[in-house]
């Protein structure tokens, strides 16, 4: 070892202190150490001496071995722990294992001492390097999903974004040209020509253009998820659902609206519309049954369906992109997301949030 080992050794007797020490010299281990014999001096040393490894006897006047290593994890958690003592219960050392101490010799073996200890510190030095690195990696985890919410927080503002800018500006200058070709129609003289025909066509084809540039705003961003709330939106988003796919959507919604941030209704409706999607593409389902209630403590959003179902352990191990989805969306704004299924009695998804009010 490098550095002298920093010893705190718990013992009231000396000739023991003695004989630990020769063992750890006869071991090539260098070492500075503190001897202690009460609970109030072990205490201090914890704090001033700081040691690397502890060896406590298990019986003293005023403490013992089991206060020592209690005493240990509390005030300095993470430092080796060796029972050292003339003679314990094989029940006892068990118990003290289990309890966290590293080791346990017995004062008529002591020459396993200096290996027990290297093996100590060694266990400690990779339990410490795990943790940290345990420690590192779930810093990185908060980073990324820091980042991930910060990237859906921006590409939901673009998404609205661009849905004003196409609703606005291209739906009034589609407007204004259907506008013209009207005006260029009740201009003509001859209603029967090409020419007028042709314009009728044109009218068409623009009505058209603007129905598709309004679903693709809406779909883009839905407006009336601003200026209405979730509640709302979830209602429209149900009927245009119904109208696209033929099944049926029950709604149990609150008849108030929700006072929650625009971020989590978003969230909320994008888990919503992603639920609805997976119904139409796997499902084959009859019926949709929504729920969104809330009370002072939880806010939960339910969808189920009475489809064909799935393996939810095979579609996980899939990794599926919606539902990492979903589940990202939830775990972002504070909440549990679940989805339970079976093959044929349909597909539950719910998200429950701490809600205040």
């Amino acid at each position: 070892m490098e550095n002298k080992l920093k010893i705190l050794h718990l013992e009231d007797i000396p000739f023991d202190v003695e004989m630990v020490e020769r063992e750890l010299i006869k071991g090539n281990i260098e070492f500075e150490k503190l001897v202690v014999d009460n609970k109030t001096d072990f205490e201090k040393a914890l704090h001033n001496f700081l040691p690397d490894i502890i060896l406590s006897d298990h019986s003293l006047p005023s403490f013992d071995s089991a206060g020592a290593l209690e005493l240990t994890k509390n005030k300095a958690p993470g430092i080796p722990f060796i029972l050292v003592t003339a003679t314990v219960s094989e029940e006892f050392a068990v118990n003290i294992l289990k309890r966290g101490a590293s080791d346990y010799i017995l004062k008529t073996n002591l020459k396993r001492l200096p290996a027990a200890v290297q093996n100590a510190i060694e266990k400690s030095k990779i339990i410490l390097e795990k943790e940290n690195a345990e420690k590192e990696l779930e810093h990185s985890y908060i980073q990324v999903r820091k980042l991930a919410a910060h990237l859906q927080d921006v590409r939901e503002k673009e998404r609205a974004s661009i849905a004003r800018e196409i609703h606005d500006e291209l739906g009034q200058l589609l407007t204004a040209l259907k506008l013209d070709i009207l005006w260029l129609g009740l201009k003509l003289k001859e209603p029967g020509t090409e020419l007028n025909k042709k314009v009728k066509v044109m009218e068409k084809l623009v009505s058209s253009a603007l129905i598709t540039v309004r679903k693709i705003a809406t779909e883009l961003h839905p407006a009336l998820l601003d200026k209405l709330g979730l509640i709302e939106a979830i209602k429209w988003q149900s009927r245009e659902f119904e109208k696209r796919t033929g099944v049926k959507i029950k709604l149990s919604l609150p008849s108030e609206q929700i006072d929650i941030s625009n971020s989590t209704a978003i969230a909320l409706f994008r888990i919503y519309q992603e639920s609805l999607t997976n119904v139409a593409r796997h499902a084959a389902a009859t019926n949709v049954y929504c729920t969104l209630q809330k009370n002072n403590e939880e806010l939960e959003l339910t969808v189920t369906d009475d489809g064909k179902g799935f393996d939810v352990s095979y579609i996980e191990q899939m990794q599926s992109l919606g539902l990492l989805s979903m589940k990202e969306r939830a775990v972002m704004i504070g909440g549990k997301y679940e989805i339970v299924s079976e093959l044929k009695k349909g597909t539950k998804v719910q998200v429950v949030l701490p809600f205040n009010n």
